[in-house]
């Protein structure tokens, strides 16, 4: 069973803190009844990751319904919010 296991991952989900990261893979498990991968975390220390928060998902290249914006569309909404808010200044409301 091993073998069907990815030597590492990378941290696909926009909202997990470890975004970006790739990660050892030492195994698997259910926690709760959800897939997790048990890897290796950047301190050394083993961790879990859930699986549709990884490269090893089915859709970790699909944004799921609940995705977060990224950085760069965090810094558009504040440059249009902004923009938005001088605007209504000048205008009495």
């Amino acid at each position: 069973m091993r073998s069907s296991l990815p030597e590492e991952v990378t941290v696909n989900a926009a909202q997990h803190p470890l975004c970006g990261e790739r990660l050892a893979v030492e195994g698997r498990r259910r926690v709760g009844g959800v897939p997790c991968l048990i890897v290796r975390l950047p301190d050394g220390t083993p961790g879990t990751v859930e699986v549709h928060a990884t490269s090893a998902g089915e859709a970790a290249s699909e944004p799921s319904a609940g995705a977060l914006l990224s950085v760069e569309g965090v810094r558009r909404l504040r440059r249009l919010l902004a923009a938005e808010a001088a605007a209504g200044e000048g205008s009495g409301t």
